[in-house]
């Protein structure tokens, strides 16, 4: 991996952006810090007044594990030319059976997982967040839920910073998301930066799809290309996008 803002990784950003791709980002731990209280995730003023320029001289997209309509909120107005919420299902595909299965399970789900102080569950509707951030008994915690999301037939538990993510029978990852986006907006190349698990999905994409990732976060292990050392990097990197569309 290379450091996306040194020399060589500003030179692999410059010939990427020569291909028009679209510009794609996860929320939570990219555009704006991790909290304790996932609920009280916001994008800082600073980076707030840097994405409005760069939304309105470049197509840019939001993937996020968040529900479309929670990401929508945080946004603050911002134009980006499209929002893709729950690991990207939406808007993409049909959400009734998702929400059916979240529905007939939850209830399960929470009983099950009752006796795990410090566990917090999140209906996102079509899909289901277990966050462990503040368990004492991390490793229960997660053997617990893997087994109670096996046992209620989840297709995919995709992990992440302290949470687990439960997805239902026919639900999208970010991957497949991205490439829908790109599709519906007639790109065929992409930057896409993360900085979680879940972003992997996106960052492993066939070389032939045309994404170029960033990780916000270096891990040996990960197959994006180019990589953030921590998430104040992202102001940075802005900037340099910026200035390498010619503001």
């Amino acid at each position: 991996m290379i450091h996306a803002l040194s020399n060589v990784g500003r030179l692999r950003l410059q010939s990427h952006l020569q291909k028009q791709p679209l510009l794609a980002f996860d929320f939570d731990g990219t555009l704006a810090p991790i909290v304790p209280v996932p609920a009280d995730a916001r994008l800082p003023r600073s980076t707030h007044a840097l994405l409005a320029t760069l939304t309105a001289r470049w197509p840019c997209v939001v993937v996020s594990g968040r529900a479309r309509t929670d990401v929508l909120g945080r946004l603050e107005g911002l134009p980006f030319v499209e929002v893709v919420g729950n690991h990207g299902s939406e808007p993409w595909i049909d959400l009734a059976p998702l929400r059916a299965f979240v529905s007939h399970v939850l209830p399960s789900l929470t009983s099950r997982l009752q006796g795990l102080r410090g566990v917090e569950i999140e209906d996102k509707g079509t899909s289901i967040s277990v966050h462990y951030r503040r368990v004492f008994a991390r490793h229960q915690a997660i053997a617990t839920t893997l087994a109670v999301a096996k046992s209620l037939r989840f297709e995919r538990v995709v992990p992440g910073k302290f949470v687990l993510n439960l997805l239902p029978p026919g639900a999208l990852d970010k991957g497949q998301g991205l490439l829908r986006c790109m599709q519906h907006l007639g790109r065929s190349s992409a930057v896409y930066i993360g900085d979680d698990t879940t972003d992997e999905r996106a960052f492993s994409l066939p070389h032939r799809c045309g994404v170029l990732g960033v990780r916000v976060g270096y891990q040996k292990s990960s197959r994006a290309r180019l990589f953030l050392r921590q998430q104040r990097e992202i102001e940075p990197l802005l900037h340099t996008l910026l200035l390498l569309l010619g503001r």
